[in-house]
């Protein structure tokens, strides 16, 4: 691994803005020995750990809802809201809605309390180090955004941003399921599949950050069909839909249409023990199995964690997929990783986001 050159935030406080040099070990953000930058230098020396009053907002971008949390450095949510994102009207009318989101949450914090930056989960590729997404496919003119200089030039406070799925493997890093690992790898099988790598304490982040896009693995080579393609809670509802017609029988009829079914439908009727639903199903786990097997070749983490909706709506999925991914490793050493459900739910992706700022304040 070459060096890189210590990278720089812009921070931006009103109309002014600073460069302050900030040593960044690739993903782990490490507070600088002697902090520069006006009054966010004082929030430094004095690290959050020493005041129960002092916080960071967290914000989850996602394609279909906007959530935005008043977070300690215990990783608790002392308040919380969210809206649609309504992506399909542009970038300027979403970042719109973000900051209101912070203004509301602002207005939560106690008089004596302080906030002392915000993190981002956003979609991505994007680069974490300039906060600047470069392009976000399911929401339409997120091209080259600016993000972290947009939302610090209005809100008055340091930002950080990165890509929602590092974001959440950082918080489970911290507050979840891998609290006491050093090597962990996260995925997230919902509309899509995502995932974040975290080696020695720090997340992967690779060139521009745009590592770790798990879910382009290719799983199909002869077709160049990536594993999302194939395994996501989008591709599920795809598989039922073709398979509904020559299954008329199917318990999926009466919940949806080919047009209409989701993978929720599938596993509503696989419960039922709907033999195309239960056939789908097993057909999910045995390419979620086979993903995993490739993660613990590629990455050998202490654990490997999984969250999205198709998990946790899921269990007996991730038990499955679990027993497949075993049996398509090397060595044991591969099999004494557990695989296990992330433990943050369904704000997985605020406390990510919180963390991300946490890590860089310096608030352990």
């Amino acid at each position: 691994m070459g060096l890189h050159p210590k990278p720089h935030f812009l921070w931006c406080f009103g109309g002014f803005a600073a460069k302050t040099p900030q040593k960044i070990l690739r993903g782990r953000l490490r507070r600088p020995r002697t902090p520069t930058g006006g009054d966010f230098a004082h929030a430094l020396e004095t690290p959050c750990y020493n005041s129960p009053m002092k916080y960071v907002i967290g914000v989850d971008i996602g394609g279909t809802q906007l959530r935005c949390a008043l977070i300690n450095s215990a990783g608790a949510i002392l308040a919380h809201t969210r809206t649609r994102s309504h992506a399909d009207q542009g970038p300027a009318a979403v970042i719109g809605r973000v900051l209101d989101l912070i203004a509301q949450i602002q207005a939560q914090v106690p008089s004596n309390g302080q906030v002392l930056g915000i993190g981002v989960g956003a979609p991505g590729p994007l680069d974490p180090e300039q906060g600047i997404i470069f392009a976000a496919p399911n929401m339409p003119g997120w091209n080259q955004i600016p993000l972290r200089d947009t939302l610090a030039q209005s809100t008055g406070l340091p930002v950080w941003v990165d890509n929602d799925a590092n974001a959440a493997a950082l918080g489970e890093w911290r507050f979840g399921a891998g609290h006491h690992a050093h090597h962990l790898v996260y995925v997230t099988v919902s509309t899509g599949i995502g995932g974040g790598v975290i080696i020695a304490d720090r997340l992967l982040h690779g060139r521009l950050g745009a590592a770790t896009e798990v879910g382009s693995i290719l799983l199909d080579p002869a077709r160049v069909t990536r594993w999302e393609d194939l395994a996501s809670g989008s591709a599920l509802g795809r598989a039922a839909a073709a398979a509904m017609p020559d299954h008329p029988q199917s318990l999926l009829h009466t919940l949806a249409s080919p047009t209409t079914i989701t993978a929720a439908h599938v596993a509503q009727a696989a419960a039922a023990h709907d033999v195309l639903a239960t056939q789908l199903m097993q057909r999910e786990a045995h390419l979620l199995g086979i993903g995993f097997a490739s993660l613990l070749h590629l990455f050998s983490p202490e654990v490997l964690l999984v969250g999205g909706s198709v998990i946790l709506e899921n269990p007996t999925l991730l038990e499955q997929a679990r027993t497949i991914a075993y049996a398509h490793v090397l060595t044991d050493l591969y099999r004494e990783v557990p695989i296990l459900p992330a433990s943050l739910g369904d704000e997985a992706g605020v406390i990510g986001a919180a963390t991300l700022a946490l890590e860089a304040v310096g608030c352990r």
